[in-house]
């Protein structure tokens, strides 16, 4: 344990803080997308946004620390783990390239395909994003999201299916590794669904959409933690928030 601590405080520590950092500034775009009923419920509770926020803050900061420190002990085992102590140039260009194509594609099948059916996609991005939602995005969203998702859960779910599939093998298989990515990603694509309900409302073309979009940007990410490190899954997810973004800002 002092062993693993000495070797990965540092880790952990980063993955609390963006946790507090991330869940702060959620939280208040959480509250920004509440209904004045809502916020209302909250202000007769004695709830003030400050308090909503920074329950949400401390939340995703124990995410970080609990999960982080599990997901690394997990990752180890489960041969995920990479300590890489540096970023090279072949990873983060993968890492690169899939921000680039992600932000499109979270913005043009919209624009293209989606909208075109329901027309309330379209008509969020006549709202610029918020400050907090942007902050939220590469914080929570590029950090904590990949924590809970891939060194956690990814690295679980392929320890289990090693104990089920392959016990008399040594190590976790490719196949294994490649089918717990497959599990993470339908559940990654599940858990947009209802901030989807509450946006737009859970219509056929509406899920069809949350599970598509978000189940190949969860392979992805998956296959950057699975053949790179964890590192460069966060690159990616926080590029795809950054280049649609900035796509949404200048010219939408």
């Amino acid at each position: 344990m002092k062993a693993f601590v000495r070797n990965y405080w540092k880790t952990i520590l980063f993955f609390t803080l963006v946790g507090l950092v991330g869940g702060w500034f959620s939280g208040f775009y959480a509250l920004e997308s509440y209904t004045p009923e809502m916020r209302q419920e909250l202000a007769a509770q004695g709830v003030t946004d400050t308090m909503a926020a920074l329950a949400t803050a401390v939340q995703s900061a124990g995410y970080g620390l609990v999960l982080g420190s599990l997901g690394i002990w997990l990752g180890k085992k489960a041969g995920l783990w990479k300590d890489e102590r540096s970023i090279t140039r072949r990873p983060l260009m993968a890492a690169l390239i899939v921000s680039v194509v992600g932000g499109l594609a979270l913005i043009l099948p919209d624009l293209l395909v989606f909208g075109r059916f329901e027309p309330a996609l379209l008509d969020m991005y006549a709202v610029k994003p918020t400050i907090p939602y942007l902050i939220a995005t590469v914080t929570y969203g590029a950090v904590i999201e990949e924590v809970m998702l891939r060194l956690f859960l990814m690295s679980l779910v392929a320890l289990v299916l090693h104990v089920i599939f392959e016990r008399r093998r040594e190590g976790v298989s490719t196949a294994v590794l490649v089918a717990a990515n497959v599990v993470c990603a339908l559940l990654f694509a599940a858990g947009h669904l209802p901030v989807n309900d509450m946006m737009f409302g859970l219509t056929p073309v509406i899920v069809l959409r949350c599970m598509l979009l978000n189940g190949i940007f969860g392979l992805a990410f998956g296959w950057l933690y699975r053949r790179y490190g964890l590192r460069y899954a966060m690159i990616a997810h926080g590029g795809c928030h950054v280049v649609s973004k900035l796509i949404w800002i200048l010219f939408l």
